[in-house]
């Protein structure tokens, strides 16, 4: 956070200070400046401003006297005998500026929106059911190799993470920003425009991911299209042509809205795709401009996921060879590519999972020339409403109806770990070797048991289920 102070965030928050403040030394304490939020106790340095948020299982509030030793600055929604009750101490340290308001998070979201205001490039804001994490990376790589560019970094695209990443957006001199914004209950875009105002929007996919919490694929597709909520009459949106609950909106939204895909219909198109490898080259083609685009990463989706960045990067006027020549050398956050010193290749897709994407991780399977064996482990999806079992058999049914060009079964050997993640198993066909655990431990020990050389095998499940650990176990 460039050039705040705390007096600054007193008048953006509509706080005020409480605690004990000697009266000659208040005024240097309001013009002390604020670099950086944090909302972990463990992350907290001298010039933080620390938001205590209320958690599920952790408040924050708890936390305040001991981060008052490092910091002078903390925003508070509890009164002082409150906090020292949750702290269980007797007194708070003095002379600190303890900012109390009615919500830490919607103050924190007040503070985002402030350093967004003070922005003055475009802003891209990019979400979807599927793919919105790597294709923010990809219009980022675009868009950096023309100009500088802010981007998301990591996660951070929730009610708490996209006012974090705002608030770093003026830190550093640049002509772009790329912001990822995640949803997973009604309301939530809208709260995340109000913070972003995002000038393009971007909509990846419309699938089943937090249909818990939305209701279906139209509440999910309506409430995602709250992205362009605040958008002025120059405003662009860019949907996946793909999708037919996208492209049924042709012509019917308030903004310009220009189409990606390999449908014919789409503005800008791939043609001639070719697979090698699990690989992508397509030709990219818009109106009368064709080029090359060669991919650096696994699978058809990326396909969609890369034209997306482009899109955008023709939309803002840059050069389209130096943006599809950054693709050749693009590596994602999410899917990684592990050469182990044993012969056999991991794939790590297992930040997160949602029925389309577990039968996209599919699909990379299938698209890699594999000298061994497929081995695809699966895990339990979360957030699927009370359908989720029969979403976990629509797997099983894809992995069933999905084969290689010589007609074998797409994958050797399916193992599924948790609780729901049998009925993947459950309703794979007999031609396809099946294993099922509740114990992560217990099936690393049986996967190392029975890979070879040449062998290929991919992790993908919800968050929640800790894949990463079980990668670890086995890298």
């Amino acid at each position: 956070m460039k050039d705040i102070t705390i007096r600054d965030l007193l008048e953006i928050t509509k706080g005020h200070i409480i605690g004990k403040i000697d009266s000659d030394y208040r005024n240097e304490l309001l013009g002390t400046k604020i670099s950086r939020i944090a909302i972990d106790s463990r992350d907290v340095d001298s010039e933080s401003l620390f938001v205590a948020i209320p958690g599920e299982k952790v408040d924050a509030h708890k936390f305040v006297p001991q981060v008052a030793t490092v910091t002078k600055a903390i925003l508070v929604e509890e009164d002082e005998s409150t906090i020292l009750a949750k702290a269980d101490v007797a007194s708070m340290p003095e002379n600190t500026a303890y900012i109390k308001v009615d919500n830490t998070l919607e103050s924190l979201q007040k503070i985002g929106a402030y350093c967004r205001s003070k922005y003055t490039s475009k802003v891209v804001g990019v979400t979807g059911s599927v793919g919105k994490t790597t294709t923010r990376e990809m219009i980022s790589c675009a868009l950096a190799s023309n100009i500088p560019t802010f981007s998301t970094s990591g996660n951070m695209n929730s009610q708490i993470g996209v006012p974090i990443t705002i608030s770093k957006i003026n830190d550093t001199p640049s002509e772009a920003a790329v912001i990822e914004m995640g949803i997973s209950e009604p309301g939530g875009m809208d709260k995340l425009t109000q913070i972003v105002k995002p000038d393009i929007a971007v909509v990846t996919i419309i699938g089943k991911a937090h249909i818990e919490f939305l209701g279906s694929k139209e509440g999910i597709r309506d409430e995602k299209l709250r992205i362009i909520g605040r958008m002025s009459e120059d405003g662009a949106v860019f949907l996946n042509a793909d999708d037919p609950m996208l492209f049924a909106l042709k012509g019917k939204l308030p903004v310009k809205t220009f189409f990606y895909g390999t449908n014919t219909e789409a503005d800008y198109r791939a043609e001639n795709i070719v697979f090698e490898n699990g690989y992508n080259t397509y030709t990219f083609v818009h109106g009368k401009d064709k080029l090359i685009v060669n991919l650096n990463v696994l699978g058809q989706h990326n396909v969609l996921n890369s034209l997306a960045a482009l899109a955008v990067s023709d939309y803002m006027g840059l050069d389209l060879v130096k943006a599809a020549r950054s693709f050749e050398t693009f590596e994602g956050m999410r899917q990684k590519v592990i050469s182990t010193d044993k012969g056999y290749t991991i794939i790590d897709d297992s930040y997160n999972a949602s029925p389309d994407s577990m039968k996209a991780a599919i699909n990379v399977l299938r698209d890699m020339d594999v000298i061994g064996k497929r081995i695809a482990v699966l895990g339990d999806m979360f957030e699927l409403g009370p359908d989720g079992d029969n979403y976990h058999k629509e797997v099983g049914e894809y992995i069933n109806t999905t084969k290689l060009p010589s007609g074998k079964p797409v994958i050797d050997m399916l193992i599924t770990i948790g609780e729901a993640s049998h009925y993947i198993s459950d309703t794979v066909n007999s031609d396809v070797e099946t294993k099922h655990f509740s114990d992560k431990k217990e099936a690393a020990e049986y996967i190392k048991t029975i890979l070879g050389p040449g062998d290929v095998i991919t992790f993908k499940a919800s968050n929640g289920m800790k894949f990463a650990e079980l990668v670890e176990m086995l890298k």
